[in-house]
């Protein structure tokens, strides 16, 4: 997690919202798309210390066997993300044949009981190309806070509907500022890593007017 701003608060920020409701998880981390490869977790609880985040890993790819076991509080679940669907009763996701491997995030975070939380502390996502459609989720006043999200785009697509302009202003001006934006250089160029943390929107109209 080499991107993270400021981990050592997190841990400030975790301990003081337990003294506060010894209920609260302290901190809670959403890592969607894993594929088997749990080093962003495994990391930041090496930067935040053993037990302080909860971990929710998601892939629809059978990985659970590969979680290690010095990652804790770490719980995978066997599905990926997909856009909400909204019907006259609310929020959700598409009906899928047997063996329905995608959700969305209101849905997941319904079903998680996570829909009071107040703030989910990291929204890590790796979804390959999933975040051009699940993006506006992000934002709904139906999930809690995303504190900071570290996102990888793929191949940003060209309609207008689902642009790249979009997906950047709708961030911007629900006050996400963009700290960070690395090629992923390795593998494929195509790929673009990007941080973003939550800050007050009188910042983000500050910068503008500049």
């Amino acid at each position: 997690p080499k991107w993270v701003c400021d981990p050592h608060r997190i841990t400030k920020l975790a301990n003081a919202r337990k003294a506060q409701d010894p209920t609260h998880p302290g901190c809670v981390v959403y890592s969607i798309g894993s594929n088997g490869d749990f080093s962003f977790e495994l990391g930041l609880q090496n930067e935040v210390g053993e037990g302080v985040c909860e971990f929710h890993i998601f892939d629809p790819g059978n990985f659970e066997h590969a979680k290690p076991k010095e990652l804790k509080r770490a719980f995978y679940h066997r599905w990926g993300l997909e856009k909400e669907i909204m019907t006259t009763r609310g929020a959700s996701s598409p009906q899928r044949v047997v063996g329905e491997k995608y959700r969305g995030l209101i849905e997941t975070v319904k079903l998680l009981g996570h829909k009071d939380l107040d703030v989910i502390d990291i929204f890590k996502i790796d979804c390959e190309k999933c975040e051009w459609k699940t993006y506006k989720d992000w934002l709904s006043e139906e999930i809690p806070l995303l504190h900071q999200i570290q996102v990888e785009v793929h191949d940003a697509p060209t309609a207008m509907e689902a642009g790249a302009i979009d997906f950047f202003d709708s961030l911007e001006e629900a006050g996400y500022l963009r700290f960070h934006k690395e090629p992923n250089i390795q593998w494929n160029p195509g790929c673009i890593e990007y941080a973003f943390v939550k800050v007050k929107k009188s910042f983000m109209q500050g910068k503008n007017s500049a």
